[in-house]
């Protein structure tokens, strides 16, 4: 009889339980735009996963984290061939763990990098172009209350006594790079024009611009390497270029940034001659614009250009962060946008060239530390929708020769393709439909410049949705190994390097349901 009754307590457990699972599943959206729900999603993750090994684990001292937008794991696999061929290794490949991160935004099911990268920067999914907001806060919304600004690994490194800087091929106020230091309802809002055109108060919303030079996070950056000019110049002034700023506040915030630090030696330079020439024991600050809007492919980058390659800006970053006095250590973010929009531009080569520059990146950086103090990342934020189809021989090259032959049009085709994008004109005609690819390719000479094709018509391609591809070596990589969610990103960083209060947060976690089953088991039958 008092077995029956245990079973039937057991049983009445799992009824409230499923009903409860059923519940939740109910109201899962809604949790969503909980910022809460995600740190404690993350924060279960970790428990489980601190446990997989016994063996002594140092703190991670330093943090790198490299990413390259758009560098799907098509990008990679297709870069290979590029690159010394299909069996080739990247140098981020070499690293001991890897995993799969998702990427959806709380709204979309394919992210932009503003949302990709407010998710593994402050460990909390947001929505579609929104950048470091709650999740309850969507674009365009004209609303800056501090309670629904995120937190960036930024700041909690700062505040754990930690060095940060970042360099970027893209404009220092865009993608993924502005959710390391700024808070903005719309990733667009990159200067102050942007934001008056929303119909927003720049005294209550400032630009994303404005943030890095003045805000709490941005103003104590040591280095900061990257491009768009533009953002920081107003209207009535040009620059290097001969170009005219976008902002019409009449503020020039290259100067200001360096009246804000008097008394510092901050440098600002704008050519790679000017970064070679600097003695970085010597300087406090460095800010480096080398373009007026994003930097332009490495492809592009000719011998006696003005413009740095992503390995030289990572070179000096670190001599900026790796200096005696940053006894803490250092949180370097690199960021390589140029995957990304070359495949926008539908010109897979320039994508895999870019792979490689940034592969030489990240293996400067991995041998100017060790993996004994230093936690290195290495990671994609967005996906795309190149594909590699048919069943190309191994030697051939995929923009010179056809992967295969159609069993419906009898014409080649081309052992790479995207989803959207401008190409789709060039491959397609409104009266015969497809057309053949060989004479299309052939009527580019540079084969740099030649595109593949698209099947939905677009003026750029559109990013891809699938896992994130992260890979991982240094103290607490294996906890990057499998598969989460992409926020889980930035827990991760915390707890290696016990910052933000990580270490002691990790041993108060919510009980799991299984825990309470157990523990409830041995009450019934104690």
């Amino acid at each position: 009889m008092y077995r029956w009754s245990v079973w039937q307590a057991l049983l009445s457990l799992l009824l409230i339980i499923l009903m409860t699972g059923s519940r939740r599943m109910q109201v899962k959206g809604h949790e969503e735009h909980d910022a809460h729900y995600w740190k404690h999603m993350a924060h279960e993750l970790l428990y489980e996963k601190k446990d997989y090994t016994m063996q002594k684990i140092n703190i991670a001292k330093n943090i790198m984290v490299f990413v390259g937008a758009g560098m799907s794991q098509a990008t990679v696999t297709a870069a290979r061939f590029y690159n010394g061929g299909d069996n080739e290794t990247f140098a981020f490949e070499r690293l001991k763990w890897s995993g799969n991160a998702r990427t959806y935004c709380v709204d979309s099911r394919v992210p932009d990098s503003a949302c990709a990268g407010t998710a593994f920067l402050t460990g909390v999914k947001s929505n579609f172009g929104t950048v470091a907001m709650d999740p309850t806060v969507h674009r365009s919304e004209c609303t800056m209350e501090p309670a629904k600004k995120l937190a960036s690994i930024a700041k909690w490194a700062f505040e754990a006594g930690k060095a940060v800087g970042f360099a970027t091929t893209s404009r220092v106020t865009s993608g993924s790079n502005a959710a390391l230091y700024a808070n903005s309802p719309d990733s667009d809002w990159e200067n102050d024009a942007n934001v008056k055109a929303a119909g927003c108060n720049v005294d209550t919303v400032p630009d994303i611009a404005h943030q890095l030079i003045h805000g709490d996070i941005g103003k104590q950056f040591k280095v900061m390497l990257g491009g768009g000019r533009k953002q920081f110049i107003p209207t009535t002034e040009s620059d290097t270029s001969g170009a005219r700023g976008l902002r019409t506040d009449g503020k020039n915030l290259i100067n200001e940034w360096q009246q804000s630090k008097q008394g510092a030696n901050a440098t600002y330079v704008t050519t790679v001659d000017e970064l070679a020439s600097l003695d970085t024991s010597k300087i406090d600050y460095l800010l480096g614009l080398f373009d007026y809007d994003h930097l332009p492919f490495s492809v592009d980058i000719a011998n006696g250009s003005k413009t740095p390659a992503l390995v030289r800006m990572v070179h000096y970053s670190l001599e900026m962060l790796q200096k005696p006095e940053h006894t803490e250590g250092f949180l370097l973010f690199v960021e390589d946008g140029n995957i990304r929009r070359a495949h926008g531009q539908n010109k897979p080569r320039k994508a895999f060239d870019q792979v490689q520059h940034y592969a030489n990146a990240f293996n400067m950086a991995k041998m100017m530390a060790s993996e004994t103090d230093t936690l290195f990342i290495s990671m994609n934020d967005v996906g795309s929708t190149l594909s590699l189809p048919g069943y190309p021989a191994r030697s051939s090259d995929p923009l010179a020769t056809p992967a295969g032959t159609s069993t419906v049009d009898a014409l080649p085709y081309l052992g790479l393709s995207y989803a959207t994008g401008p190409a789709h004109s060039t491959y397609y005609s409104a009266g015969t439909g497809r057309l053949d690819p060989m004479p299309v390719l052939q009527g580019v000479p540079n084969v740099l410049e030649r595109t593949c094709p698209a099947a939905v018509p677009m003026a750029d391609g559109v990013d891809g949705g699938e896992d994130a591809t992260v890979y991982a070596s240094g103290p607490w990589a294996f906890m990057l190994s499998g598969g989460y969610e992409q926020h889980f990103v930035a827990h991760t960083i915390a707890f290696a390097s016990c910052i933000d209060g990580a270490c002691d947060g990790a041993a108060t976690i919510v009980l799991s349901t299984a825990t309470i089953l157990i523990a409830l088991g041995v009450q019934l039958f104690a």
